[in-house]
């Protein structure tokens, strides 16, 4: 089960998203609350619309409500960002993987947010995934994943909530074999993809890994 959460994030080559959403072939979309702009913009019907909707204009909530979207309204002041109630939806919804489009850009401290937010869904035993018009980001803890891409992409990998220990990179330019990386220390950043795989491992900690396409 493949679930789409789009937020309200920036969103400027909206055919190239777009094409990358009709590629995936999602079981579910939902909107955070302004991300429904967002898919209005691309000629997208999502499946739900989650959040205090402060920030989706009336006349596309009119619009998605004339053509039976689902609505889940909160309050505005509440606990959780839109972003997590999706994320409880999804997860309700039984998603084995979750892409989050419009996360990043705008505010600094929503971008970080959401990107703190792939720890959390893959304590879930969900698999998470940032994707934007350049660049993509994984998560990855205590485990091996395989990053799948093109020869020469860009691949960063940064330790996160802390110290990353026995860090092994393969079938990248500057590999490591079980390196402790410091969080502080940015050692893993513009690494090169030698072919359309490469391998990342962390055997005690977190990294994010970021592709840029």
């Amino acid at each position: 089960m493949k679930v789409c959460i789009v937020l309200n994030g920036e969103i400027k080559e909206y055919k190239k998203v777009k094409d990358s959403l009709i590629k995936e072939e999602y079981d579910y979309i939902i909107c955070a609350d302004g991300g429904a702009n967002h898919t209005y913009n691309m000629h997208i019907i999502p499946d739900y619309i989650v959040g205090d909707l402060d920030s989706v204009k009336s006349e596309i909530i009119d619009y998605y409500k004339n053509r039976k979207v689902k609505f889940e309204k909160f309050p505005t002041k509440k606990n959780e960002t839109d972003t997590e109630l999706c994320i409880y939806l999804a997860d309700k919804l039984k998603a084995r993987e979750i892409h989050f489009i419009g996360a990043l850009g705008g505010r600094i401290d929503h971008t970080i947010a959401n990107i703190n937010l792939l720890y959390y869904v893959r304590l879930k035993n969900i698999i998470p995934r940032i994707i934007s018009e350049k660049e993509q980001l994984y998560i990855a803890i205590n485990e091996e994943i395989i990053i799948n891409g093109d020869k020469g992409d860009t691949i960063s990998v940064i330790p996160t909530n802390g110290n990353a220990k026995g860090v092994t990179l393969t079938n990248l330019e500057y590999p490591l074999n079980n390196y402790d990386m410091k969080f502080y220390l940015p050692l893993g950043i513009s690494n090169v993809m030698l072919n359309k795989e490469c391998k990342i491992k962390v055997s005690d900690g977190s990294l994010i890994i970021i592709r840029n396409t």
